[in-house]
């Protein structure tokens, strides 16, 4: 039980985190593309983030969304783009780079990059012991199921 609470908070935090960096990525398409051109990346790396980014973000909140299984991979998938994301701030923070103009959007926007980093941080961690939690839930049900998020769906039992 303690378990599948966990699950719906982790989540549910990272469903906090993934909607609004998602959304605003596409409203804002024009702010989020100049900013990834603006990065002291290879030019056609920055081309591939340009739809990558908002199409592997908007993969994880579908996924989160859908059942226990899909949510397992959303959190795998998660881990790998905020692991991406805080070693790049790591690497500005120890002055890989010149200038290392900030491309996020939403709130993240208004931190710092010392900041960021421990935000990603946290959030890496946050989905890296979602992925330990969902290995010992066998099938749960998906947000618009009857019941709570999360919470391991009772099997039928021949008496």
């Amino acid at each position: 039980m303690k378990t599948a609470r966990f699950i719906t908070i982790t989540t549910l935090l990272l469903l906090i985190l993934w909607v609004p960096v998602t959304v605003d990525k596409l409203v804002d398409y024009g702010s989020f593309k100049a900013g990834i051109l603006r990065q002291p990346l290879p030019s056609a790396i920055g081309q591939a983030l340009l739809w990558l980014l908002p199409f592997a973000e908007a993969v994880v909140v579908a996924l989160l969304l859908i059942n226990s299984k899909t949510r397992k991979w959303a959190m795998y998938l998660s881990s790998l783009l905020l692991l991406v994301f805080t070693i790049y701030i790591g690497m500005a923070l120890l002055g890989f780079w010149e200038k290392t103009p900030c491309a996020c959007g939403s709130v993240i926007r208004f931190l710092s990059w010392k900041q960021h980093f421990f935000f990603n941080l946290f959030f890496l961690l946050i989905s890296i012991w979602g992925i330990y939690s969902t290995r010992n839930i066998q099938h749960s049900p998906s947000l618009g199921e009857a019941g709570r998020m999360g919470e391991p769906t009772k099997l039928a039992t021949n008496k």
